[in-house]
This record gives structure tokens, sequence and C-alpha cells, in this order.
């Protein structure tokens, strides 16, 4: 980044970066023939420059000045054409001020992106008004402020410290999940109701692979037992996430001990085509015509009852594995990976690959950890699937991590794993 700004890392740079931010901005305020006048491109142009030289002027004074100058000679202006209406024109040379200073400082890339949206929003008035009040409907308005809420308001101001016997209660680990689970609904539905349902409900599937497949099954479950009818779709969506966890698995184990990422490729690539065969085997049938259930299960952007529900069970299964790892914390890798993966496969993963880079323990035993964790993973995340009350999800969801292992297992009966670091 440092390398691309580089050019602009002179006076001279960020002068002619002010210049142009300037004349983007006033390019979607010049007045157009037979409307009443207001500041355009050359107004910009002179507003942005003197915030510029502000910067390279460098005397908070003047600079307090030179903005109260500009707020006060665009407020007479204002004033002077009653007959214009909306303040939009006004906040933009405000801001064309801010950005002109900026681009003149050590932040001139973040100046320089902040104009560009300043200048997208003001050229797309019409689109957005159509967006928020046409498209957006006031439901999906305030499910949406409902679902920042959890994230910007709650998640901040909950304790980060473990609590309960074995230290079980993680309020903002559990209040994570909880919002992944949201997560799946809210994502689930924009994208169902902007594409097309099908490839809506894959894509999320995408997304919901590469955060947390448990978060996503649980949501999943619950759109199943609201929608029974969306059970064979859901199902298909549920599998194709499954199958993105090993290769995510595979990712995070690179970061920290590549020979274990090498090592884990047979087995893990194995599991992650089978599960794909199976979304297609099982669910298959799920195509066009299952385009009104798709759509009809993610029924609302935002549903919070449903996944304090899943939080409740996801701080019982805490409680059992920081149990199980008091008791059998000392009872090898194997037995620690079965209790850690009941709940995250990403920290048993990270946890073998740094054993094996550290020379602690061998490539055998930590893809065989993983392997195993991912499996006991898979049976929370049935159970999850089965209080979707719908036997056409979770026969299905279990059928397919049933196919999804013995595939797994078959590669490594037949290939075997070096218990040492490959090469």
């Amino acid at each position: 980044m440092d390398d691309l700004w580089a050019p602009l890392s002179s006076a001279t740079g960020g002068l002619a970066l002010a210049l142009a931010l300037g004349f983007l901005i006033g390019r979607t305020r010049e007045p157009e023939p037979g409307n009443p006048p207001r500041p355009g491109i050359r107004d910009f142009l002179i507003i942005s420059a003197l915030g510029a030289a502000c910067a390279l002027i460098g005397q908070i004074a003047l600079t307090a000045a030179a903005f109260a100058g500009t707020t006060t000679m665009v407020v007479v202006m204002r004033v002077q054409r009653p007959e214009r209406t909306g303040i939009t024109t006004e906040l933009a040379a405000l801001a064309t001020f801010a950005v002109g200073y900026m681009a003149l400082t050590p932040e001139r890339s973040l100046a320089a992106g902040l104009g560009i949206i300043l200048g997208v929003i003001l050229a797309t008035k019409g689109e957005l008004r159509s967006f928020a009040r046409e498209v957006i409907s006031d439901v999906e308005y305030l499910d949406t402020l409902g679902f920042l809420a959890l994230i910007f308001l709650i998640l901040p101001i909950l304790p980060s410290g473990v609590y309960g016997p074995f230290g079980f209660f993680e309020p903002r680990k559990i209040w994570m999940f909880v919002i992944l689970v949201c997560g799946v609904s809210y994502i689930g539905y924009f994208l169902t109701k902007f594409l097309d349902p099908a490839r809506g409900v894959l894509l999320s599937a995408v997304v919901g692979g590469l955060a947390s497949t448990t978060a996503y099954t649980g949501g999943a479950s619950e759109a199943v037992r609201q929608v029974p009818e969306s059970a064979v779709s859901m199902a298909r969506a549920t599998l194709v996430a499954n199958s993105i966890m090993f290769p995510r698995m595979l990712i995070l184990a690179a970061a920290f001990s590549p020979a274990v990422a090498a090592a884990g490729i047979p087995a893990m690539g194995a599991m992650t085509v089978a599960g794909l065969a199976a979304s297609m085997m099982l669910a298959g049938g799920a195509g066009g015509s299952a385009a009104a259930p798709i759509k009809s299960a993610f029924r609302n952007p935002f549903s919070l009852y449903p996944a304090l529900r899943f939080g409740v069970v996801f701080a019982a299964v805490l409680f059992l594995t920081r149990a199980g790892t008091y008791y059998f914390g000392g009872g090898g890798e194997l037995v620690s990976s079965a209790i850690g993966g009941l709940i995250d496969t990403d920290a048993v993963t990270v946890s073998l690959a740094q054993f094996q880079a550290a020379g602690a323990s061998n490539i055998r035993n930590a893809i065989l950890g993983m392997i195993l964790a991912a499996a006991v993973n898979a049976l929370f995340k049935s159970g999850l699937a089965y209080t979707s009350g719908q036997a056409a999800f979770f026969v299905r969801i279990a059928a397919g991590f049933a196919i999804m292992f013995a595939a797994g297992a078959a590669v490594v009966m037949i290939l075997g794993v070096p218990p040492i670091p490959l090469g």
C-alpha cells in the first residue's frame, strides 16, 4: 500500500489528489440549465484546495477560521436561494474541505477512498432513493438495525472473561455464535431476495462454510423448522457448506505447518469431493422447482429467539468440552481433539499444526486429530439438524456426513498418513 501511494507522498502529489477529488465531487453538483444556482465544480475545486492549503500550513487556528468561513459562505448561498430544497450540496462542500485537508496528511489513502465514496453517493441520488424507499421494506430496515445492534451495541459491552465451572461460560464467545446464527438468516434472506433463490442460497452456503459451519447448520435447521417444504433444498446447501470446512481446515493448518496441510490434502480433499457429491446425490433434485421453498425458508432477515436457543445449546456444549478437557486433557492428542472438535474444529486444527511445527507431535497424529475433531463436530451438527423436526432434512445431513467421513477413512486406510514431515 505504501508503494501505491509513493507518487503522492510529496506536497505536490497531495495537492493533485485534493484537486482531483474536488473535481469528482463538484462534477455531481454542477447546476443544470434552468435550475436554481448552487455551488459547482469551480467552487468545489477551490474548497478542496483551501483544505489542502490549511493542511500544508499546519496552523490549527487558520484551519478553523477557513472551515468556519467556508461554512458561512455555503450557508449564505443556501439562504439566498429559498427555492432550493435540501442541504446536500452544502454538506458535500464541507466534506470536500475535510477530504482536501486529509489529502495533505498521512491519511491521504483514506481521503481518496472517502472522496470516491462521496462522489458515488452524490451521483446515485435516484438509485439510493429508490433502493431505500422501494427495495428495502420497513421490516427489513428495522431487522437490519437489530442485527447491527447485536454486533456493535451488545457485543462490545459483554465481559471478555470466562466464568462458571471449568470456565465454560464465555459471554463473548457465546454471543459471537448467536451473531453467526443470526447472520445465516440475514445473509440468506438478502441473497435469495436479490439473486436467483437457488443460487442465492448456495452462495450463502459458501459464505457460511467459510465463517462457521456449525452456525450455518443451526441457522439452516431453524429455517427448515419454520418452512418444512424447504427441507431438501436446505439440506443441499448445508452439505455444500460443510464440505467447505475441510479446505478451510487445510488453509488454517498451512499457516502454521505447511507439512501438515500437504499431508492432509488427500484425505481432506476426498471428504470435500464426497460432500459435494453427496449434496447432489441426496438433494440434487432441489433445483429451479424449489425456488419458492428456498425463498420462503428465509422469511425474515433477522430472527433473534431461535439464535438465542442455539446459544444456550452452544453454552451447554462448551461446558461439556471444558469438563472433558479438564478430566481427559492429558489423555493424548486424539482424546483432546475429539473433545475440542465438539465445538470448534479451527482451534483444534491450529493447535495440532503448531504442535507439529514445534516438533512436539508428528504429522500422522495431527491429521488423524483433525479428522477426528471434524467427525465429532459433525455429530454435534447432526444433532442441530435434528432440531428441525424434518426427517427429509436431518436424515440427508447425517447421510452426507457419513459419506464424507467414509471417503476420508478410505483414503487414510489406502494411502496412509506419514508420521514425519514430507520430503
